[in-house]
């Protein structure tokens, strides 16, 4: 699905654009919610193009697991390339949860795609993507988690730690009044102080 910023119409134009993973089970209502919730505002007020793919839910998260297929997401970037005007033709991706895991799982194995990785409430899962987080050099890396979150934060702070010695940069944030959907992210306020993290850009 896409989220079309205001001027997405103008001609001759191109647009920064937003590739948002959803978490739980990676379906259309998920993948609006995150856009709704996160990144709406913000992209609407600055002129981004936000895009969330998504598949119905049969019993396994289609971007990620043992089933899933690694081609999925960079099928999904060439479509929305091919039909969108996409600054650059490169994406900031955001994941959320599984959505995250998703994230460094893309970007690991199809480095040079992205401006820049924000991670929300999820990490690097697979050992074999974890070996591979200096493939990431050159990004900045933005990660977030609730502060009541327990069970999540030490896979993340693993994955920072990991980054850190690779020489990646990484804004870590343990977000106050916040479980595992980061509510406090979701206000405004939150919206906005997110939107900074997730649209900064790759040093070039």
């Amino acid at each position: 699905m896409r989220w079309p910023c205001p001027r997405a119409t103008t001609p001759a134009a191109s647009y920064p654009a937003i590739l948002a993973i959803p978490g739980g089970e990676m379906t259309p209502d998920g993948a609006r919610r995150l856009i709704e919730s996160l990144f709406e505002a913000e992209a609407a007020r600055a002129g981004y193009l936000v895009f969330a793919p998504a598949a119905q839910w049969g019993g396994e998260r289609p971007f990620i697991g043992m089933y899933a297929d690694d081609t999925l997401l960079p099928q999904f970037m060439d479509a929305m390339v091919s039909q969108y005007a996409v600054e650059g033709t490169r994406f900031h991706l955001a994941g959320f949860s599984a959505g995250a895991e998703a994230l460094f799982r893309s970007a690991v194995r199809v480095p040079g795609r992205y401006r820049s990785l924000t991670a929300m409430s999820g990490y690097a899962g697979d050992p074999e993507d974890l070996a591979r987080l200096d493939r990431l050099a050159g990004l900045p890396v933005a990660m977030f988690v609730g502060e009541g979150d327990i069970y999540v934060a030490p896979g993340m702070e693993e994955v920072r730690d990991r980054l850190e010695a690779a020489g990646i940069e990484v804004h870590y944030e343990v977000v106050a009044e916040s479980w595992h959907r980061l509510e406090a992210l979701r206000t405004p306020a939150g919206q906005a102080r997110l939107w900074g993290f997730v649209t900064r850009d790759r040093a070039e």
